[in-house]
């Protein structure tokens, strides 16, 4: 009996010698790691973390204290995970995977400063134009890429840096190589492992006792500039659920049967006027649209519903907010109801864009999937040699020469004031010093360029508005103004740092949602009843006018200017990529609320001041 059982048990002990030799092999060998390398990648990723908060006015306290000490922390544990799989492909893996690996890491740290440009500029992370440009193909993200309007310089410098980075990646890992031969130190895979599991639990167990102390706008202004830009744990939010359901998207058949059959004995020349990213308080660049609002229709306050091209033009064709944009892109086929309605009145439909009309799909959800609505399209975007400014010249001379005495709608989509903010050569410049081009690398808020940017942008709003002044007189050359219907708007605005980033898209304010919006109606009689409006409103106020019918209710969110029935608040949405907005602004007297849709009945509160109603989307749940 003892034979029978010692054999087992000596073979048995001779496998756990064995196991334990190959896991002493494993994790207690030593290896010799390139310190000076991943050295540089931490102190690379340290200062690109930290250099925002150097940046700031304030001493470092509170929230930006924690988030100053988590950045240090989570910079290291990364350079420890990349320490990590670099000593498992260099022990067991074939050379050229591990090579192949060097020069990924490096291209991750081209990542990691094409984030801090975006966050030093946009105040994003590198997420956001991800969702954007690689949403819907490679044709999107080429029209994405022709729509920025960035300077050749800056393209150059981004194709040339992709192609090098990789390459000086292997080389510069061969020279620091050298370099730490003759002072080498080894480590072993135990080291590095307790390395990470130490500053992982000790990131940890900080935000486990700050987390509870941080709100959500302090986590998400602070977040985005850690190196993984989330933390383990994330301030508590405060969510509410609505007495009634926000209202799904309408149905297009049942839409369609609501529509009017309306006949009018005269139709008069509607013109629509779609400046790309025209800033309601940089109006004193214009002064001819400042005297035709003057002279017409303007408001105290008008807004865009979004800071995004593509969910705007959706709010002003449609009518609608843009909460449902997705949806109604990805199923409607027949195009706008509001320009359906002027198509059955008998009204012709011409279509002048400097703007890519094709992006995000905009041609389809306005005019119909086969463009059907539209009966002439001029569109000059598709020519990369012509500057903004060359295709909005080309846009009136279309116009100038298709114009009719009656029946006709005009839409006109201008691009000039688009980044980067484009002119003539030779166009008498009214503001001055300009910066010759935008410098994304440098460009900041305390930047001396901040300023000649703005001259940028101004002399752009001047050109436009010059096109605009000539277009008019021209009109009442032609004894046409008098009888028009004229409408101009701009489809967002542009911030310039004003709350911590530039350009638009990236958050909901007054600098980016502000905007222009006039009127101008053959009867001077007929006066707004509003000093508030919205682009939802645009079309439902031409309508009004020509039918005498305000009741659109059953097909569109907007109400008339010349109706007293308005909705009591107006709502921004912020872009979501490629899928429906979730996060908004909205504003009624007293109440400001930011917030984000976790479903149809439930918000989640970003900012709140003032007293939120349980049944604050009433007015639109009737529809």
């Amino acid at each position: 009996m003892d034979i029978r059982w010692d054999f087992p048990l000596n073979v048995n002990f001779g496998r756990v010698i064995l196991m334990k030799n190959l896991l002493r092999r494993i994790f207690g060998q030593k290896s010799e790691v390139n310190y000076l390398y991943f050295s540089f990648f931490l102190v690379f990723l340290t200062v690109l973390s930290l250099s925002h908060f150097f940046t700031w006015d304030l001493p470092l306290k509170g929230a930006s204290l924690f988030f100053f000490i988590y950045a240090i922390g989570q910079a290291l544990w990364e350079v420890c995970c990349f320490v990590l799989i670099a000593y498992i492909l260099k022990r067991w893996t074939p050379k050229w995977v591990y090579f192949a690996f060097i020069s990924l890491s490096f291209v991750l740290m081209l990542v990691h400063f094409s984030n801090f440009i975006l966050v030093k500029l946009l105040d994003t992370t590198i997420l956001y134009p991800m969702r954007y440009f690689f949403g819907s193909g490679v044709e999107h993200l080429i029209a994405g890429f022709q729509a920025l309007n960035m300077n050749t310089t800056m393209i150059a410098i981004i194709l040339l840096t992709v192609f090098l980075v990789p390459i000086l990646g292997v080389f510069f890992y061969a020279w620091t190589f050298r370099m730490i031969r003759q002072r080498p130190l080894q480590v072993s895979l135990t080291q590095i492992a307790l390395t990470i599991g130490m500053t992982g639990m000790a990131l940890f167990l900080l935000d486990w006792f700050a987390h509870p102390f941080l709100n959500h706008e302090s986590y998400a202004k602070y977040q985005k500039r850690l190196p993984l830009g989330t933390t383990f744990l994330a301030p508590t939010s405060r969510h509410v659920v609505l007495q009634h359901a926000f209202p799904g998207a309408r149905n297009e058949k049942d839409a369609q049967s609501h529509l009017p059959l309306i006949a009018s004995k005269h139709l008069s020349n509607i013109y629509l006027f779609v400046i790309e990213t025209f800033r309601r308080d940089f109006l004193d660049a214009a002064p001819h649209l400042t005297a035709f609002a003057q002279e017409n229709i303007s408001f105290a306050r008008s807004y865009a519903n979004a800071g995004r091209t593509e969910l705007s033009w959706f709010a002003i064709f449609h009518a609608d907010l843009p909460f449902h944009w997705a949806e109604m892109r990805d199923t409607w086929t027949q195009g706008s109801i509001p320009l359906q309605i002027l198509k059955r009145m008998g009204y012709k439909i011409s279509v002048y864009s400097s703007a890519d009309l094709k992006l995000f799909k905009m041609d389809r959800l306005i005019f119909g999937s086969e463009r059907q609505l539209a009966d002439r399209v001029e569109e000059f975007s598709s020519d990369w040699h012509l500057q903004p400014c060359e295709r909005d010249a080309l846009c009136f001379e279309a116009l100038k020469r298709d114009l009719e005495p009656e029946g006709n709608v005009y839409l006109i989509f201008l691009d000039s004031t688009h980044s980067e903010y484009s002119f003539p050569k030779h166009f008498p410049l009214q503001y001055t010093p300009i910066a010759a081009e935008i410098n994304y690398l440098t460009l900041g808020p305390n930047s001396p360029e901040l300023e000649m940017v703005k001259n940028r942008y101004r002399n752009a709003i001047h050109y436009v508005d010059h096109q605009i002044g000539r277009f008019f007189e021209y009109l009442q050359g032609k004894n046409l103004y008098q009888d028009a219907i004229i409408a101009v708007t701009g489809d967002h605005g542009e911030a310039f740092f004003e709350e911590g980033a530039m350009f638009h898209g990236t958050h909901l304010n007054e600098y980016t949602t502000a905007v222009p919006l006039f009127f101008k109606f053959p009867s001077p009689e007929w006066v707004s009843q509003t000093e508030l409006a919205t682009h939802i409103d645009l079309f439902p106020s031409i309508l009004h006018y020509l039918t005498k019918q305000s009741d659109f209710t059953s097909l569109f969110d907007g109400r008339s200017i010349f109706s007293l029935d308005r909705l009591p608040f107006r709502i921004a949405v912020q872009q979501n990529g490629m899928e429906a907005p979730k996060e908004f602004c909205l504003e009624q007297s007293d109440l400001k609320l930011k917030a984000r849709f976790v479903n149809a009945s439930e918000l989640e509160i970003l900012e709140l001041q003032g007293y939120l109603p349980l049944d604050i989307f009433l007015p639109l749940s009737k529809n």
